[in-house]
């Protein structure tokens, strides 16, 4: 009997506990989203300092980095942020994967909130769909970064419509035997898919990390990480973002 009392007394005194612990971390997330909103919108000239100082202690070349956006918890403003960080950090790629399907209709809306921002910051964004812009500032050409926007409709979908492609022979597929071979049937997708390389890094938001649809063998040398638990996207997690990627030794399976 004394045994079953202090078993009870033990789990309401651990279902308290718990009460308190998910009071107490609900209290801080809104705190922490309402100071975080403060520092949301034009990118700073603080922001462009801080990333063209961290850039030359880099020993580690980014040539392409996913963020994989969720348009339920990313405005079109954090996201324009992160295009004009990464213009700054001299990074050449930039793609967007469209978790929520949300991003890729409002692409043109993307494109004007980047151009607001970028103004006075040297550099060319190239975009798939939309015109090219004067690269120059005050007559000074900054890098190029060239931006995508894929989705889940750009994985299996694309791949299944490349093989039905190939078996109506509405695809020119080059091959030298009746057998497709895996550097074959690349060959052939490499038609459906822009010219960028496989990405180096993805930054991800929240507790959960998941590729999202991002093809395998596209992402098998990536690193995944994250940069808030949260889904806010900082100065200051974009950049230590970076410095992660940085210390990461890559074995090769060694």
């Amino acid at each position: 009997m004394l045994s079953r009392l202090l078993r009870q007394f033990l789990f309401k005194i651990v279902h308290l506990i718990v009460n308190v612990l998910v009071a107490v971390q609900n209290v801080y997330h809104q705190f922490w989203i309402k100071k975080c909103n403060l520092y949301k919108g034009e990118v700073t000239k603080k922001d462009i300092n801080i990333i063209r100082n961290v850039m030359p202690k880099m020993n580690k070349k980014l040539n392409h980095i996913v963020i994989l956006a969720d348009t339920e918890h990313h405005s079109l403003g954090d996201l324009a942020r992160v295009v004009i960080w990464s213009l700054v950090a001299g990074i050449p790629y930039f793609s967007f994967h469209d978790v929520t399907g949300e991003l890729k209709q409002n692409e043109e809306k993307l494109f004007y909130e980047v151009e607001r921002r970028k103004k006075g910051i040297p550099g060319f964004i190239k975009w798939p769909k939309m015109p090219d812009l004067n690269g120059y500032t005050n007559g000074v050409q900054g890098h190029t970064v060239v931006i995508n926007i894929f989705s889940n409709s750009d994985g299996r979908q694309t791949i299944a419509r490349c093989i039905k492609g190939i078996a109506k022979e509405e695809v020119h597929c080059n091959r030298e035997s009746s057998e497709y071979t895996a550097q074959e049937l690349g060959n052939t997708l490499a038609l459906y898919y822009p010219s960028i390389p496989d990405p180096d890094l993805i930054l991800f938001c929240g507790s959960l990390c998941c590729t999202k649809g991002l093809l395998p063998w596209q992402i098998r040398l990536s690193e995944f990480i994250q940069l808030s638990l949260d889904h806010n996207i900082t100065i200051d997690s974009y950049v230590g973002a970076l410095f992660k990627y940085n210390k990461f030794d890559h074995r090769f399976g060694k």
